[in-house]
């Protein structure tokens, strides 16, 4: 039978395989990696700078709710360093208390790393709130600035690309980009593999065609010998034309030798049936239905057994010489399709099998000497060892014109691209190219897919949740200071309420200890009277503390800065604490008549004054001595207020100045008191512009020292003899900060 010259399906399928050439494949991917690593660099760049504005957002916040803690430290004179640690904003970042002019007075964090020249510092506005960067020989460098309620600045710096330090975005999405770019190429490399193998299939298809349009013009056909019934099955194609059946038959040797020349009887028999004699090819002679004898040529392997053989039948009746072509072309066809790597299976027009090879067979475990020629698809499917189902489904004869392509799943969890399609006489031929690899990968890239949407969302819910939390602090830092002010606000409510009926107990104890209407009787009377008195005007004193320092608290205490005159007020507090001094056995002794007039409160002056001498009296034991002396220079006056008691160790000198903080010592013990007295002294100190100092050594006394200025904005210090020895309660260069308002009490 003649090939179909319109048949050129094959071909078809050949030129468009052959159209994906690996150089156009390798362009096509080249592109595509190009243009994921331009979207991977815009992406780097918005990671950068996303983490440059992260660290500015942080700095600025940091900054803001230092100054705001600083300020509070400053008040209630809590060290500036522990202060700077709990605001660092954490990384690689750092903290620094500044000067006015700039110099570094404290710093927190990672300094080591965030060093900033002191001219560099100097170079920035810090009288006012602000950001900015500094190139710095080390690099880049972020800072913002806030000025503090006293003149000084807190400033918060870190390494502008990123205050945590973390790698470089472009090493994440280098790995990525590195992986991604394996995968693809790896599945491109598999794609192409696999499109050479379908070109090799295509061309092995379009092959077979013309070897079997070869043997159908040269009417020859394969023979098989049957060992078990010694029986010699040929096709139609080569009995027909001969006139020995219009069908398949098999011949038994009784008549085989009925049909062959006797002189070619032995070759025949050789060649069939593998005597000893090692014949494997010959010129025989069949004998027609008419009587006349027609040359053929048979021919089989020269390496086939005896047990399976088979071979090739070629019709030679009107040639001119013996030239067997068609049997060599078909034996190098089967040759060829051996070799194909895929699974092959050839039906032909009647649904039988024609021609396989051994990986079709391996695929579905059929034992290579069960399948024969002219099986059908059921009996080739029920002499399969392992899906049976997928072959008759998928593997066996087509009845529609168009091809069919598709991938199935075959036995022991493998793949198959399988295509199917109608050959010119009207048979199907069916190959099957293993794509289990491909699949794989491509399932793990749909893995890796999901592993990386998965690794996304959890950031973004992270940053969600960071987002909350963020707001949640900055609702309970409110909710904190407002709880702050409220406190305030209800001490001073409550001092008021408190001051009333103290005042008329006072008011009624004086006046029965004055007998005013008259003798009250027993002297135990008049004893408990002065009891009743002195713990009321304690208590009224007390009282009067709380009052002035929420007041402070609340920012509704009213100064008065004037020129005042210290050397009359000291003599009226020396007044005032004199019969105290007497009751408690201590000697008072006064030296202010040379001290210059100061410029601050009167009243504020005078309340720290008497607040030093009761703390020193009240701290000396009986027989010992209280001294009050006042000290001048250029800038200011200082009170000095000396005794003769206890002390008070370095350690505990820290925790005075704080509200309701007491050394602990067994005179503080002894004379307890609020701890009201030093933090009002001091906080009325820095508000005045002054300076509040205690040096003092266990066992020899303690000295208290109240520096104000002379003149409005002067700057003061303490005096030479003291300043090596004395712990600042206030600071050594306050700036003033009168506060006047109009809240009445």
């Amino acid at each position: 039978m003649a090939k179909d010259p319109k048949d050129n399906s094959g071909l078809d399928l050949a030129a468009r395989i052959d159209a994906l050439s690996p150089r156009r494949l390798s362009y096509l991917t080249g592109a595509f990696i190009v243009v994921l690593a331009l979207l991977l660099v815009f992406e780097i760049n918005d990671k950068a700078q996303s983490r440059k504005i992260e660290t500015e957002l942080r700095l600025e916040q940091a900054a803001s709710d230092g100054a705001s803690a600083m300020n509070i430290a400053i008040m209630t004179g809590a060290p500036a360093r522990d202060v700077l640690m709990s605001v660092s904003p954490g990384g690689y970042s750092a903290v620094y208390h500044l000067s006015p002019n700039g110099d570094v007075l404290n710093a927190a964090g990672r300094s080591d790393i965030v060093q900033i020249p002191a001219a560099s510092l100097r170079g920035l506005d810090l009288t006012s709130r602000g950001q900015g960067r500094l190139d710095l020989a080390s690099g880049r460098i972020a800072g913002a600035w806030r000025p503090l309620d006293n003149g000084e600045v807190l400033l918060t710096a870190a390494p502008a690309r990123d205050m945590y330090d973390r790698s470089q975005a472009w090493i994440i999405y280098a790995v990525i980009l590195v992986a991604l770019s394996v995968v693809i190429i790896s599945l491109m490399a598999a794609f192409i593999r696999q499109s050479r193998a379908a070109a090799n299939a295509a061309h092995a298809l379009t092959t077979l065609n013309d070897f079997q349009a070869a043997l159908a013009g040269g009417r020859c056909s394969p023979w098989f010998y049957e060992k078990h019934d010694r029986k010699v099955a040929f096709s139609q194609q080569f009995l027909e034309p001969l006139g020995l059946g219009a069908r398949d038959r098999r011949f038994t040797l009784r008549e085989i030798s009925a049909l062959v020349h006797p002189s070619d009887l032995r070759t025949a028999i050789a060649v069939f049936c593998g005597e000893p004699s090692g014949v494997s090819e010959g010129l025989v002679r069949l004998r027609d239905p008419g009587g006349r004898w027609v040359r053929t040529y048979m021919r089989t392997a020269p390496d086939a057994t005896r047990f399976e053989r088979a071979g090739v039948a070629f019709d030679l009746s009107g040639a001119k010489s013996i030239a067997p072509g068609a049997a060599i072309a078909e034996t190098r066809l089967r040759d060829a399709i051996e070799s194909i790597p895929e699974a092959f299976v050839l039906w032909d027009a009647n649904g039988r099998l024609a021609i396989w090879n051994k990986r079709f067979a391996s695929t579905f475990r059929i034992p290579g000497k069960v399948l024969k020629p002219g099986f059908t698809i059921d009996q080739v499917s029920t002499c399969a060892g392992a899906g049976g189902d997928i072959l008759n489904e998928h593997f066996g004869p087509i009845e529609i014109e168009e091809p069919e392509t598709l991938e199935v799943g075959l036995p022991g969890s493998r793949w198959a691209h399988v295509s199917r399609r109608r050959t010119a006489e009207g048979g199907c031929v069916c190959v099957a190219a293993n794509v289990t690899d491909l699949k794989r990968r491509a399932s793990a890239q749909k893995k890796k897919e999901r592993e990386l949407q998965q690794t996304v969302e959890d950031l973004e819910g992270s940053r969600r949740d960071l987002s909350e939390t963020m707001q949640k602090y900055q609702y309970e830092k409110y909710r904190a200071e407002d709880a702050n002010r409220s406190k305030s606000e209800f001490l001073a409510n409550m001092s008021h309420e408190l001051r009333t009926p103290l005042n008329a107990i006072n008011g009624f104890s004086e006046v029965m200890q004055s007998e005013l209407y008259g003798p009250l009787g027993d002297d135990k009377y008049k004893e408990y009277i002065g009891d009743i008195l002195a713990s009321g005007k304690h208590l009224l004193e007390l009282i009067d503390d709380i009052l002035d320092m929420s007041k402070i608290e609340a920012g509704r205490l009213t100064l008065e800065p004037k020129k005042v005159e210290l050397e009359k007020l000291l003599s009226e507090s020396t007044r005032l604490v004199a019969k105290r001094a007497a009751d408690a056995g201590v000697t008072l002794t006064t030296s202010v008549g040379h001290a210059p007039p100061v410029w601050a409160d009167t009243r504020a002056v005078k309340q720290v004054t008497l607040n030093l001498l009761s703390n020193a009296i009240k701290f000396t034991p009986r027989g010992g001595e209280v001294t009050l002396t006042a000290e001048a220079d250029l800038d200011g006056v200082t009170i000095i207020v000396a005794d003769s008691g206890s002390g008070i160790e370095r350690a505990q000198l820290k925790k005075l100045g704080s509200p309701f903080e007491l050394a602990e010592s067994h005179f503080a013990k002894a004379n307890a008191g609020s701890g009201l007295g030093l933090a009002l002294s001091k906080s009325l100190m820095e508000m005045q512009g002054g300076i509040l100092a205690i040096a003092s050594q266990p066992g020899k006394g303690t000295v208290a020292c109240a520096t104000f200025p002379r003149r409005k904005d002067a700057k003061v210090r303490l005096p030479q003899f003291v300043r090596k020895e004395a712990y600042s309660l206030t600071g050594e260069t306050p700036t003033p900060n009168f506060k006047i308002t109009q809240a009445a009490e």
